[in-house]
């Protein structure tokens, strides 16, 4: 992360390639993520963000300024959100839980993508170089950012995704009280932020998933060793 780079005291190459890297690995990380909220909602028979051009991994459809510079910054951010118009769908509380999940399991199958590839070149590559070295660090930040991401939104905090999973599973009566919420998500986005950047919640979470995810390409590989 390029606060992470500074504040080590890295070179002005290092930043330089914490802040390429990083724009790569937000870009990325972003697209798949409302991607597949957009595709979800589509096969459950909403077809609002196809007519907005949402069913894309192009990050100008989905780039949320702030929010990337806070993924930047911290390591976790947000982008504009797919909105859903559940009354299209065939069954929609299915719909809504179904859709709010898929964009933290395309990035959680995303990261483990990209260290499958990083291993991959390790075994393949074992001298590494200039190139592979460079490639590797790509793959790293790119499986971050996408754990780091996909964990994020799984808070169930409005108008983060689990708490559309929250909300559907909450009585009638208390669903729209929590929903209300969001009114202030600007506020809670910050001090949320602040409070896991400083207590390192997410970093904790996001390294373990990768040790978990590390440990299954280890056994992917062995047989190829």
């Amino acid at each position: 992360m390029i606060v992470n780079a500074i504040l080590s005291g890295g070179s002005f190459t290092d930043i330089l390639k914490a802040i390429v890297f990083g724009a790569v690995a937000v870009l990325l990380s972003i697209s798949v993520h409302e991607w597949a909220h957009a595709v979800v909602a589509y096969l459950m028979g909403d077809y609002t963000q196809k007519s907005l051009g949402r069913m894309t991994l192009n990050p100008i459809k989905h780039l949320n300024p702030i929010g990337m510079i806070m993924f930047l910054i911290f390591g976790f951010g947000w982008a504009n959100p797919v909105v859903m118009d559940s009354r299209n769908f065939k069954r929609p509380k299915l719909g809504i839980i179904l859709t709010a999940l898929a964009g933290a399991f395309a990035n959680f199958t995303s990261g483990f993508i990209w260290l499958l590839i990083y291993a991959i070149i390790y075994v393949v590559f074992p001298e590494g170089g200039v190139f592979w070295e460079n490639l590797q660090s790509l793959l790293s930040i790119l499986a971050l950012y996408n754990l780091s991401f996909g964990i994020f939104n799984l808070i169930p905090i409005p108008p983060l995704d689990g708490s559309k999973v929250v909300a559907e599973l909450l009585p009638y009566k208390y669903k729209y009280k929590y929903l209300s919420i969001e009114r202030y998500s600007m506020y809670i986005f910050f001090a949320l932020i602040l409070i896991l950047n400083r207590f390192n919640f997410i970093s904790s979470l996001t390294y373990g998933l990768m040790s978990v995810f590390l440990n299954l390409i280890v056994i992917i590989l062995n047989p190829f060793k």
